[in-house]
């Protein structure tokens, strides 16, 4: 509720109103001494604050809000041991290009490396910052300040997003700001399109193949329209990596979300002619996950990047195109050729078919586990944390839609993820439902996916669930310990140390949050929990044993 207050111009409240300028609706964030200015104008603003229990809870809010909202999710952090909290999820979310704007303050003794002894004092905050950050600054005076966020945004509009670190001394915070700079907004750039004779030659390309093949990554998710249409149109399979799944749904028959890291997979990439890479790093993660070194491209290979860095990082193109996913598809599809027969669907089945034989029968029930979540939540958003669930899904699980996968088990690859993204995916869930529609049957569920281990690094991150009162299922994978740890150290012939430990019962934390808390052994036990909670609008937190899981 807006206070009756008047609240005077500061610094810290023309950031608020310039933040709102950006559209900004929601920012996660814990209060301290040290930036209690940022909050002056926080309650007469529209702006909706949520509190985690840590600030890494808060970088991962905002990254979940981010994917699924696709707007920039914002942070308030204190000086020194705020921003230090923060920095994990700031290198997630650079490993993933998520646009996440980190606002924190600065000691006044930032101009001197000396140490004073000072509260929360950092001699060199923008050091820590700046290796996962594409923009890290400071913010001298108030002049400064809508310069500073107008790159930030357009950063987030039109470059290869990722986190942006703005740092504000405590006294400039709380100092007088000319109402002037609350209209000084800047204008995001348009979508870069490729040249004309680049759209001639890649379309070429393509009209000479026998057997084009497109691979997408996390840079095409905006685009699917265009890159289902071009799919269909050069009747193409699509090969999408783990940030990208659902640009085809899994019912789509040219879909092949299986991933690259399998030999199989390779195979059927191998016997492509021409391939056309869309918004993708061609990263270990997604194409060499076990870092054998055998992922290669034999074919023509044809990447567009919003990022000309990337265009020649990790393989080397025939053809580089600099540009926008959508824009450069939708040109494409009026240049290349109609009508002609590739055997697309028939390429994908095969591959797909491939791909599920190399799976062991452990991946394979996890696999069925999914199916059976996804098909009976239409809708469902899954985040996903580092655990076994996750590991077997990133093999060849597939969406409807996009955005609907996604989880740290790659890129940064940090513990702990699942939780907070998933309460972040929530509030952008509920905050895109249109007014005036049923908000009830327009919802979407929202299943966090997260073992026994990585759940420990965040369990008060319930608290903060809590609090929102949205509908997020929490499924508790339960094996005692870091399970693919264990595995990977045996494997290697090393005792496994430090791998098995003591679990609370979490269906007791869950329950002293006031959270509904349950043990089931059964997908569908499991989903009629889920339908239960949905419907009443409530957090859910279910228990499942591993051995249990797999033996029911």
């Amino acid at each position: 509720m807006a206070s009756s207050k008047r609240v005077a111009l500061t610094v810290g409240v023309a950031l608020i109103k310039l933040l709102e300028r950006y559209q900004v609706e929601h920012v996660f964030g814990i209060p301290g001494v040290h930036t209690i200015e940022l909050y002056r104008g926080l309650a007469d603003s529209h702006i909706q604050h949520h509190a985690p229990r840590h600030e890494q809870g808060a970088g991962f809010m905002a990254d979940g809000y981010a994917r699924v909202s696709r707007k920039p999710g914002v942070c308030f952090v204190i000086t020194g041991p705020g921003l230090t909290n923060i920095i994990t999820p700031m290198g997630q979310a650079l490993a993933d290009s998520i646009p996440m704007l980190v606002i924190s303050s600065v000691n006044d003794s930032l101009a001197t490396q000396n140490t004073r002894g000072m509260l929360h004092e950092m001699p060199n905050q923008l050091a820590a910052s700046s290796s996962v950050t594409r923009l890290s600054q400071t913010i001298h005076t108030a002049s400064e300040l809508p310069e500073a966020l107008a790159l930030a945004f357009t950063l987030f509009a039109s470059a290869r997003p990722g986190p942006v670190h703005l740092q504000l001394p405590v006294s400039l915070l709380g100092s007088e700001a000319d109402l002037s700079l609350v209209n000084m907004v800047g204008s995001l750039s348009a979508p870069v399109a490729m040249d004309a004779s680049c759209v001639d030659a890649v379309a070429n390309l393509i009209n000479e193949a026998s057997k084009p093949l497109i691979l997408t990554g996390g840079g095409a998710v905006d685009s699917a329209q265009e890159i289902v249409a071009l799919a269909e149109k050069i009747d193409s399979p699509v090969h999408m990596t783990i940030n990208s799944r659902g640009l085809l749904s899994h019912q789509h028959a040219l879909a092949v979300p299986a991933s690259c890291t399998l030999q199989s997979v390779r195979e059927k990439v191998n016997e492509s002619d021409v391939i056309l890479a869309l918004g993708t790093e061609l990263a270990a993660t997604d194409y060499d996950q076990y870092k054998d070194g055998e992922f290669h491209i034999d074919g023509k290979l044809i990447r567009c990047d919003i990022e000309a860095m990337q265009i020649n990082n990790n393989q080397i193109a025939d053809v580089g195109v600099i540009g926008d996913v959508a824009s450069t598809a939708s040109a494409l599809l009026e240049k290349v050729n109609t009508g002609v027969s590739r055997e697309g669907s028939l390429r994908a089945e095969l591959t797909m078919r491939a791909a599920f034989e190399e799976l062991g029968t452990e991946a394979r029930r996890h696999l069925q586990l999914l199916e059976t979540i996804r098909d009976k939540l239409p809708g469902c958003v899954f985040v996903g944390d580092s655990t076994q669930l996750v590991y077997s899904g990133n093999m060849m699980f597939n969406t409807a839609q996009p955005l609907q996968w996604f989880n740290s088990s790659v890129g940064f690859g940090t513990l702990g993820y699942a939780l907070p993204a998933a309460t972040g995916a929530a509030i952008a869930v509920n905050s895109t439902v249109s007014p005036g529609v049923n908000r009830q049957e327009n919802r979407r569920p929202v299943v966090c996916l997260i073992g026994d281990g990585g759940l420990q690094f965040v369990l008060g991150e319930l608290g903060a669930l809590k609090d929102t009162g949205l509908a997020v299922a929490v499924i508790v994978w339960c094996n005692n310990g870091y399970r693919e740890i264990k595995t990977s150290m045996e494997s290697a012939n090393v005792t496994s140390v430090g791998v098995e430990f003591s679990v609370p019962d979490f269906v007791s934390v869950a329950k002293a949050y006031g959270i509904k808390g349950v043990r089931v052994n059964s997908g569908d036990a499991l989903c009629t929990k889920i339908q239960d909670s949905f419907v009443a609008n409530e957090p859910i937190l279910l228990e499942l044993n591993e051995s249990e899981m797999m033996n029911s």
